[in-house]
């Protein structure tokens, strides 16, 4: 008679923790590097901190200057779109000076957060 009741609270214990678990929350990377190649739905930029390629996918809520053309030296706002996936968030021409290693920046504020620092 316990396995009857046990079962059923453990299958509704396992279905609260995964719900718990997909309400991750989302961040945002910043990297700088220079541009490789640029396509409507791709930039990849070769990243300063190890020199490795990566190709951010690009779409119309990318904020993307006209001025980033292959060779230009970037810095790219982005957030992961899977296992091995990045969606660029903006883009922005900077100088070869201000390079800076890949950093978590911190997650994006909701609405109240903004209005309650006003």
């Amino acid at each position: 008679m316990r396995i009857r009741y046990a079962v059923p609270v453990f299958v509704a214990g396992l279905a609260l923790a995964g719900a718990g678990l997909t309400q991750a929350t989302n961040y945002e990377i910043r990297t700088t590097g220079t541009v490789v190649s640029k396509s409507a739905d791709a930039l990849v930029v070769r990243i300063d901190d190890h020199g490795h390629r990566i190709k951010f996918d690009v779409d119309r809520s990318t904020t993307l200057p006209g001025d980033v053309v292959s060779g230009r030296h970037v810095s790219v706002t982005y957030h992961p779109t899977g296992s091995t996936g990045q969606a660029a968030d903006s883009v922005a021409v900077v100088p070869r000076s201000d390079t800076m290693s890949t950093a978590w920046a911190s997650p994006p504020a909701n609405d109240d957060t903004k209005q309650a620092s006003n």
